[in-house]
């Protein structure tokens, strides 16, 4: 009988830890599942030349991840994901992260360079057909190393955006004239 107990309370400790860990984290994009692939995000890349697709066979964890092809001629390119595709509509991909803390994903590059890697969050408009609002840059400098690389970035970091209105967020690369790279992106989530 005490071990049944003890075998019990394992088992509940054990559910416990994994659904408190599943409600710490809100996963956007992993590429496995409908609500978490590429195609349930819209998304942009920017300038003309540069590519967003999801890839099979080259992720960080499972099958898929984002492959973003850019080239620039001007000091910038990017790509943003937006998580309700534009519909002001759907109130439930406007996403609540003032308890959150961390904007967490991976990403590696095919070669070593040495641009900037800047990051956004795109605030919602506050009424429909209103204009989105941008967070600053949080740049990391001396580009995307050639293995996968966790970057992690305090949510405290965008003030310029109300943190309980995201609706998006971007992946941009700067401070060199000209450049052409290619980066891989997975796992991308919020963690409280």
């Amino acid at each position: 009988m005490k071990r049944f107990l003890r075998v019990s309370i394992l088992f509940l400790m054990l559910v416990t830890l994994i659904f408190s860990q599943t409600n710490n984290v809100l996963l956007i994009y992993d590429g496995e599942s409908d609500n978490s692939n590429l195609s349930s995000l819209g998304f942009w890349v920017a300038p003309e030349g540069c590519k967003a697709e999801e890839v099979e066979g080259i992720a960080y964890s499972g099958k898929r991840s984002i492959k973003i092809s850019f080239v620039w001629e001007s000091w910038w390119a990017g790509m943003g994901i937006n998580f309700a595709k534009w519909n002001f509509d759907n109130k439930d991909k406007i996403i609540d992260l003032s308890q959150y803390k961390t904007l967490e994903f991976y990403i590696k590059s095919e070669k070593a360079d040495n641009y900037n890697l800047l990051i956004t969050l795109a605030e919602a408009p506050k009424e429909k057909g209103g204009k989105e609002f941008y967070s600053e840059k949080y740049t990391i400098t001396g580009g995307v190393p050639t293995s996968w690389t966790k970057i992690s970035i305090p949510l405290k970091s965008f003030v310029t955006v109300d943190l309980k209105r995201i609706w998006g967020m971007s992946i941009e690369v700067s401070g060199v004239p000209s450049g052409k790279t290619v980066l891989y992106v997975d796992d991308i989530k919020f963690v409280k």
